[in-house]
């Protein structure tokens, strides 16, 4: 994969040790500011979104910007490309860096934009004020509760972020973070049985966990989505895709959980997020880059899923909102 040291690209990484796999943390993963939240509302433009369509991570932030209705705020450039010094910023051509006259081909290359001297991994989604030339974020969720912040006359009225949910939420998030969408990472970039062994054991346990939870309610704290559900959707649509072949979590598929697989088709089926997931590129970006289980590169042919089928998880909220009310 390879990463900066002292700003300069190396072929070395840092995310094996004793045989399991560590994701290390990032310098620009604090949380954003109550300034720069108010200035993105009012600065057009200024501070845009690097998002890559393979990577679950990147998709939050992007699925974030949608549901807000943020596209006229926060531009958007999607990361694309083969992957020589890690993410290729324009499918190996040259981008111009927003307001600069600068360009560049890689990733990397607006890290050390950034900071000059920066040793760590070049990651999405990255945020990025054009103005100052710096990484606002390249966390997740710290761009996704920004974002959900954002107050301007074009957005839902909606917030995912209830203040009365903040607590279970952050539970909720940690659990299915260290259980599922990090722990498929470690199943499939395992270099010892014990470590692939506790990885994707944590896998099912947690899949087997949310299955219950979703059967009594639509969403996971009920009837309204949440940030949370969002999260976990990134990881979920993948799953039958990218992580039981090529992570080797193949215990179960997601289609074998029928609350999972129909909450799953549900999240899908919200207006506008259908045309923003590109599950091609999931795939293919997947299984040419990520671990080191296919190298003869080979991208398999693609499950047979409908996505668009029924769920029937609009009657279980109805259900709920009557026992609330009732």
């Amino acid at each position: 994969m390879g990463m900066l040291y002292k700003g300069k690209w190396t072929d070395r990484d840092d995310i094996i040790h004793n045989g399991a796999y560590l994701r290390p943390d990032s310098k620009y993963n604090s949380s954003i500011s109550a300034d720069i939240i108010e200035n993105i509302a009012n600065s057009p433009g200024r501070y845009w979104l690097i998002g890559s369509n393979s990577c679950q991570w990147s998709q939050r932030a992007m699925l974030m910007r949608t549901l807000k209705k943020l596209d006229h705020v926060i531009p958007l450039h999607i990361a694309h490309g083969p992957r020589l010094e890690g993410y290729a910023i324009n499918g190996g051509k040259v981008w111009n860096v927003p307001d600069t006259d600068l360009t560049i081909q890689h990733l990397h290359q607006l890290y050390t934009l950034s900071d000059r001297h920066y040793t760590g991994r070049s990651t999405v989604p990255v945020l990025w004020d054009s103005q100052t030339r710096q990484i606002i974020s390249n966390e997740s969720s710290q761009i996704m509760l920004a974002l959900d912040k954002i107050k301007t006359q074009d957005q839902l009225p909606l917030n995912y972020y209830p203040p009365s949910l903040n607590e279970k939420m952050s539970d909720m998030d940690n659990w299915i973070y260290n259980g599922l969408s990090n722990g498929v990472y470690k199943a499939g970039f395992a270099q010892s049985q014990d470590a692939y062994d506790q990885a994707v054991s944590l896998v099912f346990s947690t899949l087997g966990k949310l299955e219950q939870i979703l059967t009594e309610n639509r969403f996971l704290f009920g009837p309204n989505q949440t940030a949370s559900d969002w999260k976990l959707f990134t990881t979920l649509i993948r799953f039958d895709l990218v992580y039981f072949t090529l992570h080797r979590c193949q215990k179960r598929r997601l289609v074998d959980y029928p609350n999972l697989w129909a909450y799953t088709r549900d999240l899908y089926q919200t207006p506008s997020i259908a045309g923003t997931v590109d599950i091609t590129t999931i795939v293919a970006a997947s299984f040419q880059n990520d671990t080191a289980n296919n190298p003869h590169n080979i991208i398999p042919v693609l499950p047979d899923l409908d996505w668009g089928a029924p769920h029937n998880r609009d009657i279980q909220s109805a259900s709920q909102n009557q026992r609330i009310t009732g």
